[in-house]
């Protein structure tokens, strides 16, 4: 019973925050950048089934699947810039820099999915589905699990708005 309870509260706090979030951002889709080539999203995810959420592959542990909010937190209209790397590892990357609407967006994003998971997606591809540890705080986050640094630059090119 306290179970169904919470998760019935959580769903709310989760709808009330996309509301927020996107009342929030709406200043943020009038910036004069044209339209992306790659969609990116952030959404709410868990590895249980939930009414209404999309389910999806994990791209980066196959196998996994995750179940994925309907309601977008973040997109292409919050990010500032976006370059693909290797690390120092030689991993590759995305390293995404937000717009300050987009920084307070992911601010409050990841501190109501504290402990939970978070959905990167581009193009409809959960690309990763991390598990919040802690508020983000910064504009800058980087998104693994490409197969090569060309792809990721092809990503991030199509990531970042157009101006």
């Amino acid at each position: 019973m306290r179970v169904a309870a919470f998760s019935s509260f959580e769903r709310t706090l989760k709808r009330i925050l996309a509301v927020l979030i996107l009342s929030t951002g709406l200043a943020a889709c009038a910036t004069g950048h044209s339209q992306s080539g790659t969609r990116f999203e952030i959404h709410a995810a868990s590895l249980v089934a939930s009414p209404d959420w999309q389910k999806a592959n994990l791209l980066d542990d196959p196998g996994t699947t995750v179940y994925v909010a309907p309601e977008v937190l973040l997109d292409n209209s919050d990010v500032a810039l976006a370059n693909a790397k290797k690390d120092l590892g030689g991993q590759v990357l995305i390293v995404i820099q937000m717009t300050p609407a987009g920084a307070i967006r992911m601010g409050m994003a990841s501190r109501v999915l504290l402990r939970q998971r978070m959905a990167v997606m581009i193009n409809g591809e959960v690309m990763t589905a991390p598990v919040v540890s802690a508020p983000l705080s910064g504009n800058r986050f980087a998104i693994t699990g490409f197969k090569s640094l060309e792809e990721a630059q092809e990503i991030a090119l199509g990531i970042a708005p157009k101006k």
